[in-house]
């Protein structure tokens, strides 16, 4: 379930590196602290909640100043009843870039458990990736990878679709980027379709709407059947996530949220 919704996340890119001695949190559209809360709903149905948070320190890792990024997600409503789902995936990113140094997830959903630690080494072109089971003593060999250029986790990649300057692109433009995810790396292509107002969980707002470019497959039948609207505001904060799926439409709204760098709270 939360796999969804970091995938979904994932595909929001653009670049938009600060200038040389600028301090980069100046213009990010995020501030340490900041919570986000979601739910996920299949039609009329509630099968999910999530939240994200921004740690409120920033934390050093490998000499570096990193933001840390943990979203949430657990079962509710109805399909709570049948199944448990308590899942957390994080990442250490880079203040300056907002490059990935690190990336975890713990998945606990059912009976399945697993564990994953992704370090990320830009300047050699390398990704480690640890995955197990905890509850066994017996772990798997590390796995190597190599990458080029600027390469992106999904925690890190959310960062990034908070700075995208929509304004600056027009209807139909096309963008890609690169983001390594279990053991692959993709270049996500993301499709602007301009503005729109959505009534949304947190009001009756001004989004930017956009379209991921997946491959036809059994899950996702329809190359443009996920659409995003993030606000068209100071925060471009990601209000909706509808997917058409092999089992009909799949939605994340957001839900409320505290601690964001322009406005007052919504809960």
């Amino acid at each position: 379930m939360l796999s969804f919704i970091l995938i979904l996340f994932s595909c929001y890119f653009l670049e938009a590196q600060p200038t040389e001695n600028e301090d980069p949190t100046a213009n990010y559209k995020f501030r340490t602290g900041e919570h986000l809360d979601f739910k996920l709903s299949y039609g009329w149905f509630t099968v999910g909640k999530a939240s994200l948070d921004i740690d409120d320190n920033f934390h050093s890792y490998k000499n570096e100043d990193c933001y840390k990024v943990e979203i949430k997600g657990e079962t509710a409503g109805f399909l709570g009843v049948f199944t448990h789902v308590d899942d957390r995936w994080g990442a250490y990113v880079k203040k300056e870039d907002l490059l990935p140094m690190h990336a975890y997830r713990n998945i606990e959903e059912g009976k399945y458990v697993r564990e994953e630690r992704t370090y990320f080494d830009h300047a050699q072109g390398k990704v480690e990736v640890m995955r197990y089971d905890p509850r066994k003593e017996k772990r798997n060999p590390k796995r190597m990878y190599e990458i080029k250029g600027d390469v992106y986790d999904l925690m890190s990649s959310y960062l990034f679709l908070r700075n995208v300057e929509f304004e600056k692109y027009r209807k139909g433009d096309t963008i890609r980027i690169k983001t390594f995810y279990e053991d692959e790396l993709y270049n996500f292509e993301l499709v602007f379709n301009g503005k729109e107002e959505i009534d949304s969980k947190v009001g009756l707002l001004q989004a930017y709407k956009v379209n991921f470019l997946v491959p036809p497959s059994d899950i996702f039948p329809n190359e443009q059947g996920i659409v995003a609207w993030i606000s068209a505001d100071t925060n471009h904060l990601p209000l909706r996530i509808e997917a058409e799926m092999f089992f009909g439409k799949a939605y994340c709204d957001l839900t409320g949220y505290r601690n964001i760098k322009y406005g007052p709270d919504y809960q």
